[in-house]
């Protein structure tokens, strides 16, 4: 038997709780909410038990005919914390799926205009946007240059910061170097834009407010379709419910998934605008649309997002968030003193570090692996490194991992 994997497992897993993974050879503390997918940790009983009830009561029904009560009340909190309450969601099962029912969305609205020659997608190199061939086709990295869907007639622009791209620096792209490359592709024939606001497979790499407000502006300039990848950032993970909001920036279209369910079921979705939903025929509450997925808005998955969303208020007005982005500051800030980081930031409670190149280009896969060894679990590659701790993780604990960090560092 041989089972297909992104990558050689380490060892047989026990058990989780609360931030920890027990097993073969200890306790490991997870500081990457298992690849940024339970913001809650793994002991949330209120998500559970929501899910457990939903499994007994409803686990299935045929949605051609039947809807629950709970699918409205979820997309109602999640359109209002997406600041999207006069728009329209669809509900699927995977952050791939989300990303690829995005860019359906920009080309069908433009169809709906009456443009359907705008159909060209505008995408970072060194991004990531899913596993599926749609998903890949937008996605920048290396490895993923030779899957290309012709369903996708793509622009490659480098992201806002510079990088180095198959041995060369690529010099970042400035909002007015965007525009140039709108102008000179024809802004009648682009549907839309899509991108991180943070770029994950650089080490966090923060766009900042100025770049997305001049995206934003350049969209509605010239009728393209914005939308923003949150699948990482979104749920509070930088600190407002998309990374956007910081910087009072709301897309047409954003694609959600891994902590709108806490981790505990598959469930993402695309939420759109206002200006997006008006193109579509209203009957109701509804906008018959045909993307269809057996399984998409299913009662459990409605259940897990309604529960979620409903923790996530409780977390945030405890002060619970709040204080642990804080504590995430202020030892941000004191691992900079370390000369082996180049650059480190923090995004509310996402970390993000660029490693010295002299310690070689696999920096940041040692590193993945040094911490590993001490039993902390983080996220690296290539000469970055990055974690992303659990809204419920204790300030002890987070003051534990840094140590952990900073000493793994020490030793590449």
């Amino acid at each position: 038997m041989y089972l297909y994997q992104s990558r050689l497992k380490d060892q047989i897993i026990h058990s989780v709780k609360d931030v920890y993974v027990h097993a073969e050879q200890g306790v490991y503390t997870d500081a990457i909410s298992g690849m940024f997918n339970v913001p809650f940790g793994y002991s949330c009983d209120a998500i559970k038990q929501r899910i457990a009830q939903t499994l007994n009561d409803l686990p299935f029904h045929p949605k051609d005919h039947f809807y629950s009560q709970e699918w409205f009340e979820a997309s109602a909190m999640l359109l209002g914390r997406a600041k999207m309450d006069d728009g329209a969601l669809l509900y699927v099962n995977s952050g791939s799926e989300a990303i690829e029912s995005s860019i359906a969305m920009a080309l069908e609205y433009h169809q709906r205009k009456g443009n359907p020659v705008k159909r060209k997608v505008i995408c970072r190199k060194h991004s990531y946007h899913g596993a599926t061939l749609g998903a890949h086709s937008i996605t920048g990295r290396n490895d993923f240059q030779e899957l290309r869907n012709s369903g996708y007639d793509t622009i490659r622009i480098h992201p806002p910061f510079a990088v180095t791209h198959q041995g060369k620096l690529l010099e970042p792209h400035s909002v007015a170097d965007v525009e140039n490359i709108i102008l000179q592709s024809g802004p009648e024939q682009i549907a839309c834009i899509i991108f991180e606001p943070v770029n994950h497979l650089k080490g966090m790499r923060q766009s900042g407010g100025e770049y997305l407000a001049g995206i934003r502006k350049l969209c509605d300039r010239y009728d393209i379709v914005m939308i923003t990848d949150e699948i990482v950032t979104g749920a509070s993970r930088t600190g407002d419910f998309l990374n956007t909001h910081r910087f009072g920036v709301t897309p047409d279209i954003v694609a959600l998934g891994k902590g709108i369910s806490g981790g505990y079921y598959p469930a993402s979705a695309m939420a759109t605008s206002a200006k997006i939903a008006s193109v579509f025929e209203k009957r109701g509450p509804w906008i018959p649309y045909s993307y269809s997925h057996t399984y998409a808005s299913n009662p459990v998955s409605i259940a897990s997002i309604h529960a979620s969303l409903q923790v996530l208020e409780q977390v945030e007005s405890s002060g619970r968030l709040s204080r642990l982005i804080g504590k995430t500051a202020a030892l941000t800030s004191e691992l900079a003193s370390n000369e082996r980081i180049t650059r480190i930031e923090a995004s509310g409670l996402l970390i993000g570090l660029t490693l010295d190149e002299r310690l070689g280009a696999a920096a940041g896969k040692k590193l993945e692996q040094l911490c590993f060894e001490r039993k902390l679990i983080i996220r690296g590659e290539e000469n970055w490194a990055c974690l992303a701790p659990a809204y419920v993780m204790s300030e002890d604990t987070l003051t534990e991992a840094f140590e952990v960090l900073n000493e793994s560092i020490n030793h590449l």
